[in-house]
């Protein structure tokens, strides 16, 4: 042992943020619109989350619970700290401290927000604040009234709007001027709130001059309580070269941008690869004169709707392409609500509940501190490999290897890059050294020779999907504080290390050939005598104290169906289900049956890891047809059967169950539905309304009463440039049925014109890898099987979408394909369905109803 090394770890694992935590270290933008720390001159580059416990729906829903707000903060600060995140931004909902003159009003929403920044400070994080968010209260309630200033006016009336504006400037200096009562600095003077952003998102009238106004006044009511750091100013959300050359022209030392690269709001978990979304951040500032000299930084951004772990580090590299010097992601989910996912549905990110996308932003945040601003890494898909980043989307698995840091998503196979000088590992599932079949993330920090620091998080499972309609009634989401098997495998820990929980150092435990029980907690793990290390095991441990549990199911049994809608009859069956309970379950069932049966066939259940259940006969396989099934678990408090909750099972005479799951075996070479409507019209996405494209979707009988069509009209204006598309994810496709799909030749169109004229359709195919294929289709208006023979489609272009937030960024995508590669099926990631004014007119239309392949 090696005395004063804890301290060296220590210093090495939080030196990326405290060393921007000098609170004499003013932050200022350069000549160039560069950010830099006056003491050191270096670059700001800081990465963290909006979080919004202290106002609107988040204190609401809190209160409504019993639960202490304070608690609540400190929870998820903590958490924020071991994400590594050194940024924070919020937008202040003025409605709700404020008068209608803009007077302050002292109350508890304001006294939450010093106690935040007060303890984002003690822990080096640094923040920007938006006095201004307009925004009623309520999402996603109905507002309520309030009687702040901004509840009387519009957006853009806060600009035109003289009384308006007379109360911001009220409120603005009051705002600068509020003591923080936790910190005894004012806001303006704080050292840890680096800058200033105006206005959330606002909204302009057309007078440029106007507008530079309007920001000018509020900058000189802000520069006269003495502040002196950055002021920003928002134009992405409704970017025009005039209203950005407005903005511009102001005295401003930096712009603001959003990024929502799938859109918001879908009300359901996107399915697919949307890295071709992310490729690029650009900005068309060309023809903005002194645009390049303004800082620039991401208030919000989200990959919303997305389920998975694989995005975030992309959206980092993309900004730091761009310029980008400081991102915060919207919105960190407050942990003791976190399970209903009900404060903003389309967002889904928090250490506990959605643990490979918070070790995503993680690895985000080490994109800002590692990789150079500006630098560029080409195109998709090559730049999914930068600096020591790599990104792979079939495994989802992102992840940061490098001489220190070794920090992963999801399961990995890479090889560590040096594991004898690693200092922090972090990563949810296995790697060649750690195997943990938990789905709860864990961090390993090296905090001396020998001696290295564990922590374990729960188990998590997602009950549903997150992103639908959600309610404070409803869990999306449940922990599990279970006990798991843990292989640890470091050159400094022989196979016999001890395991000190640091809750009851009393309860250590010796490890066996490196594996160990482990459940959620803070561990020591050293080779070292316990007289060594007892600085370490003395030191207060409040891991997760106070978390709030919701009640479970009456049963504690939670089962979720995983198995594909379609199998083939000459391959082994793939019944998948996650089982998860409190209480030690004894065994699991699948029960099957098929039209005309009385009675069920029965089939044991293994466990293959974590929650994961697969048939206990790895070889089975099952005649053509549909099978209906369900899924009996028994603990020692009885049977229950899935999906109904039956305290009961198929074997007893007086089973009862009106719902079961479904899958179809199907014969090789049986038609394929790659869409058919009636099955897939919540998968389908579309674009937003623009000025120069309008459309009415309607969901009508198709060719016969058991068959639904979708049926679009669509209104161009002759300035229209992208066209109406309508598209659905195909992953699942090719998890199911993979290269048997090459094995097709054609695909079959079921579809009519709804014009008195053909319309045309493009079919767009694009890959995992970035490749585009297409082929036209003439529908006339009588229903019609029209065929396509899949060595018609060529490379061609597609659109990005869903389209993103802000409206600037690029909609096409003109794919990397050679002209010559042939297209195969089971690349397929999208399809999108294109009907453009080019070929059809200003007013054109169709139905569809399916397309299938043969």
């Amino acid at each position: 042992m090696k005395n004063g090394k804890y301290l060296l770890y220590f210093f090495f694992l939080t030196s990326i943020i405290f060393s921007q935590n000098n609170n004499n270290s003013g932050v200022y933008a350069d000549d160039s619109g560069i950010m830099r720390w006056k003491d050191s001159q270096k670059e700001v580059n800081l990465f963290g989350v909006n979080y919004t416990t202290p106002f609107a729906y988040s204190y609401r829903a809190h209160k409504r619970l019993g639960l202490s707000l304070k608690d609540a903060i400190d929870l998820d600060v903590a958490q924020m700290v071991r994400l590594g995140f050194n940024a924070f931004r919020v937008h202040v909902w003025d409605r709700e401290i404020t008068d209608k003159d803009g007077n302050i009003i002292q109350n508890e929403h304001l006294e939450l927000l010093d106690y935040l920044l007060t303890k984002l400070a003690d822990n080096g994080i640094k923040t920007i604040i938006t006095p201004i968010a307009w925004w009623g209260t309520g999402w996603p309630e109905p507002d309520p009234h309030t009687d702040g200033f901004s509840q009387s006016y519009s957006k853009v009336e806060l600009v035109t709007n003289d009384t308006a504006r007379s109360a911001q400037r009220n409120y603005l200096k009051q705002f600068m001027l509020h003591k923080n009562k936790y910190n005894k600095f004012t806001y303006g003077t704080d050292p840890s709130i680096i800058a200033m952003e105006i206005i959330n998102e606002p909204f302009h009238p057309e007078n440029r001059e106007q507008v530079t106004g309007y920001i000018n006044e509020m900058v000189k009511v802000i520069r006269g309580t003495g502040y002196e750091k950055p002021i920003f100013y928002n134009i992405s959300e409704n970017w025009n070269d005039e209203q950005a050359q407005a903005v511009v022209n102001a005295d401003i030392q930096g712009i603001s941008f959003q990024w929502y690269p799938t859109g918001l709001v879908h009300n359901k978990m996107l399915d697919g690869n949307y890295l071709i979304n992310v490729n690029k951040y650009l900005i068309p500032s060309e023809n903005i004169k002194g645009f390049e000299t303004k800082s620039r930084m991401i208030y919000e951004f989200d990959a919303a709707d997305i389920g998975r772990s694989y995005m975030y580090p992309a959206m980092a590299r993309s900004f730091r392409e761009a310029g980008m010097q400081f991102a915060t992601m919207f919105s960190y989910d407050p942990v003791q609500i976190a399970w209903s996912n009900t404060e903003y549905p389309t967002h889904f990110a928090n250490l506990l509940y959605t643990p490979s996308k918070a070790i995503g932003l993680m690895l985000a945040s080490k994109v800002f501190q590692l990789v150079p601003r500006s630098k560029s890494f080409g195109e998709f898909p090559a730049n999914n490999q930068f600096e020591d980043f790599s990104i792979r989307y079939e495994e989802d698995l992102s992840e940061l290897n490098n001489d220190s840091l070794f920090i992963y998503t999801n399961n990995t196979k890479s090889e560590p890059k040096n594991i004898f000088s690693l200092k922090q590992i972090a990563g949810v599932g296995s790697s060649p050294f750690i195997k943990y079949d938990g789905t709860g993330a864990y961090f390993l920090d090296k905090i001396d020779e020998k001696v290295w620091q564990l922590e374990v998080y729960p188990d998590v499972l997602w009950l549903r999907d997150p992103f639908e309609q959600t309610s404070l009634s409803r869990q999306v989401a449940r922990l599990f504080w279970n006990e798991r098997e843990m292989k640890i495998s470091l050159p400094d820990l022989k196979n016999n290390f001890t395991v000190y929980p640091l809750e009851n150092r009393n309860a250590k435990k010796r490890a066996e050939s490196f594996s160990f029980k482990v459940t959620p907690g803070v561990y020591i793990l050293s080779q070292e005598n316990e007289k060594e290390i007892n600085k370490y095991l003395s030191r207060l441990n409040k891991f997760l104290k106070g978390i709030y549990m919701p009640s479970g199911e009456p049963a504690n049994v939670y089962v979720v169906n995983r198995s594909p809608q379609y199998m083939y009859e000459e391959k082994p069956a793939k019944f998948e289900f996650d089982i998860a309970s409190e209480r030690k379950i004894k065994k699991a069932e699948l029960f099957i049956k098929r039209s005309g049966w009385r009675g069920y066939a029965k089939y044991p259940l293994k466990n293959s890891g974590g929650f994961r259940y697969l048939l206990a006969d790895s070889l089975k396989t099952f005649e053509a047809g549909k099978i209906e099934f369900c899924v009996v678990v028994e603990t020692e408090k009885g049977i229950i059967s899935f999906p109904d909750g039956v305290l009961n099972s198929p074997e007893k005479w007086d089973f009862v169950s009106y719902h079961f799951w479904e899958t179809k075996i199907l014969s090789s070479g049986t038609s394929i539905a790659i869409l058919d409507i009636s099955r897939d019209k919540t998968d389908l996405s579309f674009p937003q309304f623009t000025k120069t494209m309008r459309y009415n979707l309607r969901y009508t009988l198709g060719t016969s009463s058991e068959k639904e069509a979708l049926s679009v009209k669509i209104n161009y204006t002759s300035e229209n440039k992208i066209p109406f598309a309508i598209q659905k994810p195909l992953s699942k496709l090719g998890n199911e049925f993979g290269e048997e799909l090459n094995k097709y030749s054609k695909l079959v169109i079921k579809a009519r014109s709804t014009e008195n004229s053909e319309v045309k359709i493009k079919l767009v195919f694009l890959t995992n890898c970035g490749k585009s294929y297409a082929a036209i289709n003439s529908l006339n208006n009588q229903w019609q099987e029209n065929e396509i023979h899949l060595d018609q489609f060529m490379k061609n272009s597609s659109l990005i979408m869903p389209f993103s937030y802000p409206k600037f960024l690029p909609k096409t995508w003109f794919g990397v394909n050679k002209n010559d590669e042939k297209f195969k099926l089971s690349e397929s990631n999208l399809l999108q369905i294109i009907c453009d004014n080019d070929s059809n007119g200003l007013e054109t239309g169709f139905e569809i109803e399916s397309i299938f392949l043969k």
